[in-house]
């Protein structure tokens, strides 16, 4: 396994916690939408840091998948990495999901119960409480993308026929070619 010097990332992440410590100091939207942006060049620097660390073992998993060979278990972990290594390691990390579920379910009674005695005066609420949950069903329903993808690529990873391996072969390739994917 290759590792390689990462100042460069340090020094941006340490940039990137300066910049969330004085947009929630300052409570400025604007200054969250500048973490965001910095949070996706970050991901993309690190997947191209990935992709570079594991370049070798991919060029050998790519000649051993053109050529029909059977793959070793480190083809295997390669192909994983390249593929779903990040959809993996977010579901090892994200803790939230039982929490979301639960939110949801409160703000689903909390809707049912507001929505027989609307009027004037708390048609407001009724919105505020729909927004709350317009906010989280993204994050629920990007936890079971990944999740799908996940088990997709299993199901996938178990027959790999000749059009499949050639799909993988053109996959790793854009990728060690293309950083931005």
């Amino acid at each position: 396994m290759t590792t390689v010097g990462i100042s460069p990332l340090s020094e941006a992440v340490d940039s990137l916690n300066n910049m969330i410590e004085e947009a929630l100091e300052n409570g400025s939207a604007e200054q969250f939408q500048a973490v965001e942006t910095q949070l996706s060049k970050i991901e993309a620097a690190v997947r191209e840091l990935q992709q570079s660390m594991w370049a070798n073992e991919a060029k050998d998993t790519i000649r051993r998948l053109e050529k029909g060979q059977d793959l070793t278990p480190i083809d295997m972990e390669v192909i994983r990495t390249f593929i779903i290594s990040d959809a993996e390691h977010y579901l090892a990390q994200e803790n939230n999901y039982t929490d979301w579920l639960n939110e949801l379910h409160r703000l689903m009674d909390d809707i049912r119960d507001r929505v027989d005695h609307v009027d004037q005066n708390s048609v407001g609420e009724l919105r505020g409480v729909l927004k709350d949950a317009i906010r989280l069903v993204p994050d629920i329903r990007n936890y079971l993308d990944e999740h799908a993808r996940i088990e997709k690529f299993d199901l996938a990873a178990r027959t790999l026929d000749k059009p499949a391996r050639d799909m993988l072969a053109q996959v790793l390739k854009d990728q060690l070619r293309n950083p931005n994917r």
